[in-house]
């Protein structure tokens, strides 16, 4: 039996990484431009001195700092997705559509999602692909603000949801279960009462 990972719409995310990249290529594009201008006027004048390449002044070795390293990947176990709970964390970012198992990993470690709120549906019968999602996104909402601290309008975290498919569904496996996590990156430790 499967279950149903069901994307909700993401919240946008500035590309601060590509505008640095511009930044130091331009950066690096000027001295370059710099030491062709004063080698050509050199060679204008006469001289057969060509500016050499501008030098720093000797600095003393810098200790590294590791506490900005990220810690080792932690190991994933593949695990039924109906055998997951609150609390659980996830490495799902590449999850679409339906499946059986999910990779569960240490909160402790880096991971894309945790598990934040489950329940099962109200629905005695199969409501259809639309009223499950409905329930689904209905219930999660409700139980973000509890969980984050501050309304979901107002957080930088996002959520989405896993549903019972049909064949699952019918099989008395009726369970909805909530993930929040925050988009582009993975987090580290829990997010309850994270309140951002």
């Amino acid at each position: 039996m499967s279950i149903r990972f069901a994307p909700t719409a993401k919240k946008a995310v500035a590309g601060l990484a590509i505008a640095g990249a511009v930044v130091s290529a331009s950066g690096c594009g000027a001295i370059l431009s710099n030491l062709q201008e004063a080698t050509q006027r050199a060679e204008d004048q006469g001289s057969d001195s060509v500016p050499s390449e501008p030098t720093t002044p000797a600095e003393e070795p810098v200790e590294e700092d590791t506490s900005l390293e990220s810690p080792p990947p932690a190991e994933e176990e593949d695990v039924a997705a109906f055998d997951i709970a609150v609390g659980d964390c996830l490495n799902d970012e590449s999850i679409q559509g339906e499946v059986s198992e999910v990779p569960l990993t240490d909160c402790s470690a880096p991971h894309d999602s945790e598990v934040y709120a489950s329940t099962i549906s109200a629905e005695s019968e199969w409501p259809g692909d639309q009223a499950i999602t409905d329930e689904a996104d209905q219930f999660c909402l409700d139980e973000f603000a509890t969980f984050i601290g501050v309304p979901y309008e107002q957080s930088v975290y996002d959520f989405s949801y896993y549903t019972p498919t049909r064949e699952a569904f019918e099989q008395f496996d009726r369970e909805i279960y909530c993930v929040v996590y925050s988009p582009g990156e993975q987090t580290t430790g829990t997010l309850s009462g994270a309140a951002s």
